[in-house]
């Protein structure tokens, strides 16, 4: 059975986001923050014009880290 690059990239793509849903992000001003359990998070906070990925500790089911302008964060698995 042939499997495309496509198809394989496809189907990877389909089910990175359920694994990340997994997860939720809460800091002040958050606009968007994502985590998949790895080593950082995506933060976006109000006022930037875009987000970052920041180091994160892993505790358990908490992930905590700080962004570059000292903004806390933690997400949590749901």
């Amino acid at each position: 059975m042939k499997v495309s690059v496509v198809s394989l990239a496809l189907g990877i793509s389909l089910v990175a986001p359920v694994h990340a849903a997994d997860w939720t992000c809460s800091a002040p001003g958050l606009v968007s923050g994502n985590y998949d359990g790895g080593d950082g998070a995506y933060i976006h906070l109000s006022g930037f014009s875009d987000g970052k990925v920041y180091p994160v500790k892993k505790t358990g089911n908490r992930a905590s880290g700080t962004t570059s302008n000292g903004t806390k964060f933690t997400c949590s698995k749901r």
